[in-house]
């Protein structure tokens, strides 16, 4: 099989299906596998992460969702579109949020501020990637006006 970007693209499709398969079986078993890993010793953390958790998920779900919407655009072939723009935008936003939950997270465990920081790099990458989207799709649009 010739491996192309749109077998890319498809199999990066999958996988974020997986990861709303995944995302919705924690939501389901969260609290038994936060209990699990902290044990009855440290039920101040547990408490912590599954709100931490709960408050982060509604972000996955609004992430997921627009993963999926800009990889079925990239399939059908709009790549620099402004409803791709829009999808990293929103993606960024999401790593936002989620690196400010987790970073106030931080003050009652501290290892949740890895967590933070590592959804503010994402958020960085996210935003540097859309401002190239942004221009990449501008320089498209002067394109087909030209004659």
């Amino acid at each position: 099989m010739k491996y192309t970007s749109l077998s890319s693209a498809k199999l990066t499709l999958a996988i974020t299906y997986f990861f709303c398969g995944l995302l919705i079986f924690l939501l389901v078993f969260a609290k038994p596998l936060v209990d699990w890993f902290f044990g009855l010793n440290r039920p101040e953390h547990s408490l912590t992460v599954l709100v931490s958790f709960y408050i982060c998920s509604a972000s996955a779900v609004l992430a997921l969702l627009n993963i999926i919407k800009l990889l079925k655009n990239i399939i059908k072939g709009e790549i620099f579109s402004e409803k791709n723009v829009s999808s990293l935008r929103i993606l960024s936003w999401c790593c936002m949020f989620v690196s400010f939950v987790c970073f106030v997270s931080g003050f009652f465990y501290v290892p949740m501020w890895i967590f933070s920081l590592g959804a503010a790099f994402m958020m960085l990458i996210l935003r540097v990637l859309k401002n190239v989207m942004a221009k990449a799709t501008e320089i498209k649009n002067e394109n087909e006006l030209t004659i």
